[in-house]
């Protein structure tokens, strides 16, 4: 990307060079827009300690209203439904991996079989299995976008690309906030006040969610057998139970 006073010049990969008056990244934690006017992912990206992975099974879920955990310390597997479909997840504590590609899926196969493969509770052999044969497995660190500014010039940066909590952070949410807000903002103002008052607006959204967001990763995957305990019986005195209709079976 190459800017001057009046847009930016992209060259791409594929396809045709283009001029463009502004340049907006909206593509995620990875972002390669980032990476080309703010620098390395390493100064921007902070893992979180916690690895997530999730992938289809492939038949509608046994238990369409719940989402199942199993937790050991350290670690958890869930069944949840998506859209009618059962979905698998794995998420667990480690450090960031030496040459981590996020593109590499026989890596991420191997980083969560070796994390599981002591485990035989509940349906983790099992699910272990449909990982090993998976060629559809999303795969990441759980991590945290910080940067001074989310704009330089013409180009600026929405959602995870500028202020990423993935995971922990209501990310699809705030970034279609953070959109409307840029939107907003660029409708009104010509594009350098308007980048700072977009920014303005919505880092006070995001902060919050970036400042508790090692709380919620000890809530969702607590370390020890104590702070598993802990956890299930606040769980079990601050959930409402509902009262079930005539006839159904109780609620859970």
């Amino acid at each position: 990307m190459a800017e001057d006073t009046g847009g930016v010049d992209v060259t791409f990969a594929r396809g045709e060079p283009q001029r463009f008056d502004l340049v907006v990244g909206a593509d995620g934690l990875h972002s390669t827009v980032r990476r080309l006017a703010f620098g390395p992912e390493t100064e921007h990206v902070r893992h979180l300690g916690l690895w997530v992975a999730g992938l289809p099974l492939g038949g509608p879920a046994d238990d369409p209203r719940h989402v199942l955990l199993y937790n050991t310390p350290g670690r958890l597997a869930s069944v949840h439904p998506a859209r009618g479909n059962a979905m698998a997840a794995f998420i667990f504590w480690g450090a960031m991996v030496d040459g981590f590609d996020h593109r590499d899926l026989a890596q991420h196969k191997r980083i969560v079989v070796e994390a599981y493969q002591d485990d035989r509770g509940w349906r983790v052999p099992e699910l272990l299995d449909r990982v090993r044969a998976a060629d559809d497995l999303y795969f990441d660190g759980v991590s945290r976008v910080r940067l001074a500014r989310w704009s330089r010039g013409r180009i600026g940066l929405v959602g995870d690309a500028a202020s990423c909590v993935s995971l922990l952070g209501e990310g699809s949410s705030l970034a279609i906030a953070g959109a409307h807000t840029l939107a907003e903002a660029l409708a009104g103002d010509e594009h350098g006040a308007a980048f700072r008052r977009y920014e303005a607006v919505h880092r006070r959204r995001t902060e919050p969610k970036q400042r508790f967001a090692g709380y919620a990763a000890g809530l969702l995957v607590p370390r020890t057998r104590l702070g598993l305990a802990a956890r299930n019986t606040a769980a079990r005195v601050f959930t409402p139970v509902r009262p079930s209709a005539p006839g159904s079976s109780p609620a859970r």
